[in-house]
């Protein structure tokens, strides 16, 4: 009778990480579940402290690789 699977919703998880000043990546994943590999993020972290402009020109860069890689990898899909 008891409901052993419920899961808390998205409000709730948004408030827990309010209060508990955490992220809800915090709440909700394994410590090294979430976020970049351990090679980048010295990378990562000194980038965060460059200039807004340049953080940018680094973001389209990224987002670039990103939008490449996932269209070679659905065009394979395509084909194979």
């Amino acid at each position: 009778m008891y409901p052993w699977n419920l899961q808390p919703t998205l409000d709730v998880i948004r408030r827990l990480s309010i209060v508990l000043s955490v992220s809800a990546d915090l709440l909700v994943f394994d410590q090294d579940e979430r976020g970049p590999d351990e090679d980048l993020k010295l990378q990562f972290e000194a980038v965060s402290n460059m200039p807004e402009d340049e953080k940018k020109i680094i973001q389209a860069l990224l987002d670039g690789m990103i939008i490449k890689h996932q269209t070679k990898k659905m065009v394979q899909g395509l084909g194979g």
